[in-house]
């Protein structure tokens, strides 16, 4: 479940400051480097766990199998637009659902992650997932952010004080009227046409993960 979630592109070697220093630990790079096996941790723990399940299979997966999808449409939508895994130039993304988050991705692993435990029957389980996900993200996204702001500068800085973090609608209105990205990007309608099958298969490896619940009921 790992991706870019940023508003942009991040490549490694572009931070400030160069490379890291001997000696000196950086445990946020760390972060960001191992952030998809952190951020699933829950899931790891959930497949193993067979006490106090919730012995509902059908609401378990009417709700968590439609919060899943829910999370993977939001990663497709912002495939459409980042091209994290698409052959396609990299910009800053400030369009689709990067209009409302600067981390729609990162949103939807948490989505996601949250449903997974939920879908192995665990919904006790779901709060703490949220927590865990939050703090590792927020760990990932900040030191993302600078380098962003070391990439794109003064274009960046502004996208930051336009549109949130993690939430807002605010972005609607303020990102057409501080950048010209749009005559870029080309109008979101058009850049979802053109991208939106690519995105589909980027994202297709997604739905395997709902093997995971289905195997853990057979082991139980």
């Amino acid at each position: 479940m790992t991706a870019a979630g940023g508003g942009g592109m991040v490549q490694e070697g572009c931070g400030p400051g160069g490379g890291r220093k001997a000696g000196r630990p950086m445990p946020v790079k760390s972060v960001f480097k191992w952030r998809g096996w952190l951020a699933a941790a829950p899931v790891i723990v959930a497949f193993w766990c067979f006490r106090w399940e919730f012995d509902n299979d059908t609401v378990a997966w009417a709700v968590g199998g439609a919060v899943f999808l829910a999370a993977v449409a939001l990663r497709v939508s912002a495939q459409c637009h980042l091209g994290y895994r698409l052959r396609v130039h990299k910009i800053l993304t400030v369009t689709g659902p990067y209009r409302y988050s600067r981390n729609p991705i990162y949103i939807a692993n948490i989505a996601m992650i949250a449903a997974m435990v939920w879908l192995m029957e665990l919904p006790w389980l779901v709060a703490p997932t949220v927590i865990w996900c939050a703090m590792v993200y927020s760990a990932v996204v900040r030191y993302e952010e600078k380098r962003l702001l070391a990439n794109f500068g003064e274009a960046y800085r502004r996208y930051t004080e336009s549109v949130p973090r993690w939430f807002g609608w605010h972005g609607m209105q303020s990102v057409p009227r501080w950048f010209g990205w749009h005559g870029m990007q080309g109008d979101d309608g058009v850049r979802v046409r053109r991208y939106l099958a690519a995105a589909c298969r980027s994202e297709v490896h997604c739905l395997l993960f709902l093997l995971l619940p289905a195997v853990k009921e057979l082991l139980g």
